[in-house]
């Protein structure tokens, strides 16, 4: 009986030593992701776009990803998958033992309901039918097997499911999907992540993580020298140069800006015309004078991290002389071009749509061509270019996918003058043969081989000039490291881990 006050005073010892670790060992830090935005919660699953959430395929996965530093495709969710021989079923097998945040285990059953609320969900969101309208059904031939019925074949649509409209989520407040974090918070200017205890793959180093919404870049970089444990997202290149290189990360992205011509109407109708100008214009100056050199210049219109691109499509090399000549030889000199731009800035052009006029102008007076601009806001810019007002103008496209389709197709089709896409209204009856031959044939090589020819007309018809391409440019603090981003804007949390030291 006398043993016992001893022993709680061993107890009682022990808990205040319990308390004082606890004092002296508080919980770690969330990591912070300082982004320009946050996306709805209500439609977060189904519109997206980098600058609001990147984060979301850390949340919710899908069948296919891409791989890290370009527009390929790996297996994720579906561990293989093959097409039938007429081109218009993608069937996939669904891993095992993967659970969803709300305790489900996925299955085809899962996946089958996820794509059939976002086919009925495209009657909202016109996105999704331009991503998922070419499906004609969903079935399960069994509970590992999911399949897609398109209504033609179309070799895009494997990357289509590699976006994060096309992750896997169940209904909830948030959804529940099956990434390595989960969400625990929604607040106004902020979601709380927290890592997922039973997700299937490679556990992330951060028990927390928090995206914040906070819309200065400069605020942004304010953080990023005055605190730890910081990610800033969407940063201007010029702030780059005054980071240390080793906490900046920047990936080349599938966005392109370009000067187009109407190709349907004088001066431009005429391919030398359009020559005289591509001889007059530097890029590569362009780039260094706009963008400090961190937006690299397009060698054609489509980037390097999409499969495809054909260096040796680049335009001209510019030069003045031969750009003087032919001016003269096509009349550009005897009126002042009217040159259309925007105002403000877009994900390929950071400077702004009136420097990158001014420095157009500059480029093309040296070969004696006078350039005259008319700015408009971006929406009344769409409906001028509709118009065709003027004579060239400035524009930009962005790819959904990463696909060469959603390029090439898009911008050059005749088909596509009526969307508003092919906005030079150039047309080419053999171009639409090799672009409507590229969709149908899953086979990448054969595909890459079409695409090259495509892009060789492109450099020699010129009914565009490509510019330069956009960039995602981010920081972290220097305690952090593993941080990059993916050319479409998202980014792996489970990755980053604290720098040792």
């Amino acid at each position: 009986m006398r043993k016992k006050p001893k022993l709680l005073l061993i107890i009682a010892a022990l808990g205040f030593v319990l308390i004082a670790a606890l004092k002296t060992n508080p919980a770690p830090e969330p990591l912070v992701i300082a982004a320009p935005a946050l996306p709805k919660i209500g439609e977060m699953t189904y519109v997206w776009d980098p600058e609001t959430g990147g984060f979301l395929p850390n949340v919710y996965e899908g069948l296919v990803r891409f791989k890290p530093r370009n527009c390929d495709v790996a297996p994720h969710l579906a561990t293989e998958w093959h097409l039938s021989p007429d081109g218009r079923t993608w069937t996939f097998k669904i891993r095992s033992g993967v659970r969803l945040h709300d305790g489900r285990i996925l299955d085809a059953g899962c996946v089958k309901a996820a794509f059939d609320r976002k086919l009925r969900a495209a009657a909202r969101f016109p996105h999704l039918r331009f991503l998922f309208g070419m499906v004609e059904e969903v079935t399960t031939p069994d509970p590992e097997h999911v399949s897609f019925r398109l209504e033609y074949p179309y070799a895009p649509f494997l990357r289509n499911l590699a976006l994060p409209q096309a992750c896997i989520s169940t209904p909830g407040s948030p959804p529940a999907g099956t990434g390595p974090y989960r969400i625990e918070r929604l607040k106004r200017n902020s979601i709380t992540l927290r890592a997922f205890e039973e997700y299937w793959g490679p556990k992330p180093a951060f028990e927390k993580v928090r995206i914040q919404a906070v819309p200065e870049a400069g605020e942004r970089l304010r953080l990023l020298k005055e605190r730890t444990g910081i990610v800033a997202l969407d940063l201007p290149p010029g702030t780059a140069a005054d980071l240390p290189p080793f906490t900046v990360a920047r990936i080349t992205a599938p966005s392109l800006s370009y000067l187009g011509f109407y190709t349907s109407k004088a001066p431009f109708d005429n391919p030398a015309a359009r020559r005289a100008v591509a001889l007059a214009l530097d890029r590569k100056r362009l780039c260094r004078t706009l963008y400090g050199g961190l937006l690299p210049e397009a060698g054609g219109p489509l980037p390097p991290v999409v499969f495809g691109a054909a260096p040796e499509a680049a335009g001209p090399p510019p030069d003045p002389a031969k750009a003087r000549d032919l001016a003269d030889r096509t009349g550009l000199r005897k009126h002042p071009l009217v040159l259309l731009t925007y105002r403000g800035t877009r994900p390929y052009n950071p400077a702004g749509g009136v420097p990158l006029a001014e420095e157009v102008k500059r480029q093309l007076e040296t070969a004696g061509l006078k350039v005259k601009i008319r700015v408009y806001p971006w929406e009344e810019l769409k409906a001028a270019i509709a118009r065709q007002e003027g004579d060239a103008f400035l524009y930009g496209w962005t790819s959904d996918n990463g696909d060469p389709d959603n390029f090439l197709f898009c911008l050059l089709a005749g088909s596509q003058i009526t969307r508003g896409f092919n906005t030079t209204r150039y047309r080419d009856p053999l171009l639409d043969v090799l672009l409507y031959r590229a969709q149908q044939i899953p086979d990448s090589l054969t595909r890459a081989g079409l695409y090259r020819q495509v892009q060789l007309a492109v450099a020699r018809e010129l009914p565009f000039i490509s510019l330069n391409y956009g960039a995602h440019i981010a920081a972290c603090t220097a305690d952090l490291q593993g941080f990059s981003l993916h050319p479409v804007g998202t980014y792996d949390l489970a990755k980053i881990k604290q720098r040792q030291h």
